[in-house]
């Protein structure tokens, strides 16, 4: 297997919130904090057909116990396309159910790829077919655009991005505990050393 990437969660829980006016105020009192995490975490699982193609070496999904949470290892062929569907599952777990999900999101951020252009891989909020991989239209991406919407409200919401371009995704509308599968397409060819860094981090909107 030689192609790479490396998925990174990042601890930190981002909160955005609006633009204050800053005045000469000096506010006194206390600040308490609570022991109960807040937010939600998220993990990579292997998913309902990991098996299969693991089993052909096409994909292994290497867990790391640092900062890394794991290596997806892909496995490409010189002569033909490979399609891997629902090989992985992103697990979303919210810490705290009475939380608002609707108010939280999930950034995944893909950086310093070297793979090549065609490397393809779709998120969706339901297990699917070859036909919707073949079929779902790529986003495309480039340097300093918004970040791609992921609406996981929706029981049909397919998402397929290049992993060249470097994608940034945004997911939006989880449920407390909801699973989203991972699928990809490989364009032919063997190239050794290539990969790409994941980065996963919540964001609080507030």
């Amino acid at each position: 297997m030689n192609r790479k990437f490396a998925l990174l969660m990042i601890a930190a829980v981002t909160v955005i919130l609006p633009a204050v006016a800053v005045a000469d105020v000096m506010v006194m009192g206390q600040v308490s904090l609570e022991s109960m995490h807040q937010h939600t975490a998220f993990k990579i699982l292997q998913g309902p057909n990991y098996a299969a193609a693991n089993s052909t070496n096409s994909i292994g999904w290497i867990p790391a116990s640092n900062d890394l949470m794991g290596t997806i290892d892909l496995e490409g062929s010189y002569y033909v396309q490979t399609e891997m569907i629902n090989v992985l599952e992103l697990n979303i777990a919210q810490s705290n159910p009475s939380a608002p999900a609707s108010f939280m999101g999930i950034y995944l951020n893909v950086s310093s790829s070297t793979l090549p252009a065609g490397t393809i891989m779709a998120i969706s909020t339901s297990q699917i077919s070859f036909n919707t991989l073949e079929t779902t239209p790529v986003t495309s991406y480039s340097t300093g655009d918004p970040a791609i919407a992921v609406n996981a409200a929706s029981t049909s919401t397919v998402v397929a991005v290049d992993l060249s371009q470097n994608p940034h995704l945004l997911i939006t509308g989880f449920s407390a505990t909801q699973n989203l599968y991972i699928s990809f397409l490989l364009p032919p060819g063997m190239y050794a050393d290539q990969g790409a860094l994941l980065t996963g981090q919540f964001v609080a909107f507030a």
